[in-house]
């Protein structure tokens, strides 16, 4: 792939002298230190909003750690999964659509080189700040709360990542084949809801890759995880999508 490592290099520096290092690393950092004080004060806010209405009490546990490690996976399940697909949207389509694709790709740069420069370097900006901000909430969890193992996070957090890995590679693609980020966001978001729906029949829910989001709670818990096939589906499917983006990208006007 020639040019890649340069191009490479162009994409890290963009992304620190630019908005990105901002958007998804500065959320997942908010996130790392807010959970585990949201988990502090949510029993205390819900016991004063049902003590205001006579004869309703709720009585909730004192939150320990797990719930600060639960509520940072929620987040990165619910808010940060959309952000990877609204920024992933646009991760190809923007510079074909500003016309900058056309100057880098007249460069000894191969398209290949192209499209996986873009992808290793917006994996590299959801892996690097996702595990910064899990440590930190581990950090924060333990100066707040009740200490809890961290065995299951890591592996929780582990799963989301190759889930999210799974869709940078689809946005990818989406960003490749379709003329526009609002497409390509609309489509990544049909391809979560499908993946969430397909669920619901248990074959999908235990050897597919759309059996990965369930299975970060299931980790964080200690219930027991199936997760040889969902890994491996996974796999070939990031696969398919790189190489996919790839080849339509080869064939291209741009």
């Amino acid at each position: 792939m020639s040019g890649f490592a340069a191009f490479l290099a162009k994409e890290r520096n963009e992304i620190f002298r630019t908005w990105r290092i901002w958007v998804i690393p500065g959320m997942l950092l908010f996130f790392g230190i807010t959970s585990p004080l949201v988990a502090l004060v949510a029993p205390k806010l819900i016991g004063s909003l049902a003590g205001s209405q006579p004869g309703v009490v709720i009585q909730l546990p004192d939150p320990t750690g797990l719930d600060g490690y639960a509520q940072f996976l929620k987040n990165l399940s619910q808010i940060v999964i959309i952000a990877v697909i609204i920024a992933g949207a646009g991760v190809v389509s923007s510079e074909r659509s500003s016309g900058t694709a056309i100057l880098v790709l007249t460069k000894p740069l191969s398209r290949a080189a192209f499209v996986g420069a873009k992808l290793i370097s917006f994996l590299g900006l959801i892996l690097v700040p996702t595990v910064v901000a899990a440590i930190v909430c581990v950090a924060v969890s333990r100066l707040v709360l009740p200490p809890e193992p961290v065995g299951g996070f890591v592996r929780a957090v582990a799963i989301w990542l190759a889930f999210a890995a799974l869709l940078v590679s689809a946005m990818t693609f989406f960003s490749v084949v379709l003329p526009s980020r609002g497409a390509a966001a609309g489509a990544g978001l049909a391809l979560l809801f499908v993946m969430l729906l397909v669920t619901i029949w248990p074959p999908a829910a235990r050897y597919s890759f759309a059996a990965l989001p369930g299975s970060v709670d299931a980790a964080l818990t200690g219930r027991e995880l199936h997760l040889g096939w969902p890994l491996f589906t996974a796999g070939l499917a990031f696969g398919g999508f790189v190489l996919a983006a790839i080849a339509r990208f080869r064939r291209q006007e741009i």
